[in-house]
């Protein structure tokens, strides 16, 4: 496992979707995509469940 330099500032963004019933796992990931582009649209260390 690698390690971060001490002192070393590290963000997050992250984008969230739940599986619908009939979804296809594609959709899904398209969700998710999204939903990871809004949160870094947004600024440092945000989550986004998408819709």
């Amino acid at each position: 496992m690698a390690h971060l330099p001490t002192g070393l500032p590290v963000t997050v963004g992250i984008g969230l979707a739940a599986h619908r019933p009939g979804e296809s796992a594609q959709d899904t990931l398209r969700r998710a995509d999204a939903a990871l582009y809004q949160a870094k649209a947004q600024g440092r260390d945000r989550v986004v469940l998408a819709g």
